[in-house]
């Protein structure tokens, strides 16, 4: 009788210990993105294979993120932290040792990409150089010294794409048929709208363009827009009205038809330089900031493209 219960109690023992290990390899990948490009490629791959959740939320940006206790839950639970890299996400580091997860895998989607410089043409006088102060901590730390805007170019958007996809083949060989059906498809619609942006922007004229956020060497250099450069704010304050007027000179001298804002910021300073040089003031979406799904970075790419079309439509 002792034997037999032995026996039935050494089978339970074994028969949960194995359900629960069944469970942990059969449970989804845990992903974590650091914010929307990133987040809007891996669920498009993922699909229904992975769990995938920004780490950013709805109003932060990679460049002004505060990390909170429920960031490091979040990566201490993840198997995959997937960024975009180029030295945007510099507060990475501290984030993953906080985290104490010695196993999390980190994926930076700009391997392979080779990295530009911003022009530097257009600044208030002053000399922020790269270091754009835009009242909100806008600090740009490049890494090696490019610029990290690499997600707004639709072409790189690919090769990101193609470092997820390996990723998490390798993290998740049991659906690796799956995340590489998906990678496919997820490229058709990449190549879609790079075709898009070449077809819309290829008939007009060559304009130059000057942007608050020095966000958009690569969309340039892709497209063929003259891209001069971006205007840096002054911290905590306009410019003086010397040093406006000495930016509407460079403008007027460099004929910049279109000043692009970032959504959301600088607008009245934008407005100001207008006023001055003649300028029109348009926007253009970083995509830093916000949420959403497998489509958000198409979605808002494709307004970026209506934003150029209206703006150098109206500037002819």
């Amino acid at each position: 009788m002792h034997l037999l219960t032995a026996l039935l109690t050494a089978l339970a023992v074994t028969t949960t210990a194995l359900a629960q290990t069944t469970t942990e390899n059969t449970r989804p990948l845990r992903i974590v993105t650091s914010f929307l490009p990133i987040q809007s490629h891996t669920l498009a791959i993922a699909g229904q294979n992975a769990e995938v959740v920004q780490l950013l939320g709805k109003d932060a940006g990679p460049h002004d993120f505060q990390l909170s206790p429920s960031d490091v839950k979040k990566l201490a639970e993840a198997d995959l932290f997937i960024i975009n890299g180029a030295g945007i996400e510099d507060w990475l580091d501290d984030l993953v040792k906080k985290s104490g997860n010695k196993d999390l895998v980190i994926v930076d989607t700009s391997k392979g990409v080779d990295l530009v410089e911003s022009p530097e043409e257009v600044a208030i006088a002053g000399g922020h150089g790269h270091h754009h102060h835009h009242g909100h901590n806008h600090h740009h730390h490049h890494g090696d010294g490019g610029n990290p805007h690499i997600w707004l170019d639709p072409v790189i958007a690919q090769k990101q794409a193609a470092n997820i996809v390996a990723a998490l083949q390798k993290a998740d060989p049991a659906n690796a048929a799956a995340y590489a059906e998906n990678g496919e498809a997820y490229a058709a619609e990449l190549e879609a709208l790079d075709a898009e942006y070449r077809a819309t922007l290829a008939p007009l004229p060559t304009k130059n363009l000057v942007s608050f956020h020095d966000a958009f060497p690569y969309l340039s250099a892709r497209y063929g827009l003259n891209y001069l450069g971006a205007i840096a704010e002054f911290p905590e304050k306009d410019p003086t009205p010397r040093q406006l007027a000495s930016l509407a000179d460079k403008i007027r001298e460099l004929k910049v038809g279109v000043i692009f804002a970032e959504t959301g910021y600088a607008r009245g300073l934008l407005a100001k330089i207008a006023k001055e040089t003649g300028a029109k003031v348009s926007s253009l979406d970083t995509l830093e900031v916000g949420q959403g799904g497998a489509k958000a970075y198409l979605e808002r790419m494709r307004k970026n493209l209506s934003s150029l079309q209206r703006a150098f439509a109206r500037d002819e």
